[in-house]
């Protein structure tokens, strides 16, 4: 039993670093399209990487793993990224350079 439960952490853990590896991907395609003045472009991957991100957090608060030691890493993670996407919009970093 304790081998079947190892395994099925191990496939969640696997899945879970897709996700992250393709949230930072949307996170930093936004920071491109924010550095271009690609307006709508930005809005759209700062709407992804939030949401994906928040519902992540919501899948390892449903399965318990939020708070665990061992799945620390990812709940810090996703959350870390939407914290840089909000900071960024708020701040509204990067900007195109202004004209003079």
């Amino acid at each position: 039993m304790a081998r079947r439960s190892r395994n099925r952490y191990r496939e969640m853990e696997k899945n879970m670093t897709r996700i992250i590896l393709a949230d930072a991907l949307v996170f930093v395609l936004y920071l491109i399209c924010a550095g271009f003045g690609w307006a709508v472009l930005k809005v759209i991957t700062a709407i992804i990487a939030i949401f994906g991100s928040l519902l992540c957090v919501g899948w390892l608060y449903l399965t318990g793993e939020f708070a665990r030691r061992r799945s620390l890493w990812m709940t810090t993670a996703f959350i870390c990224i939407v914290i840089c996407v909000v900071v960024s919009l708020i701040l509204g970093y990067p900007a195109p350079a202004p004209t003079v």
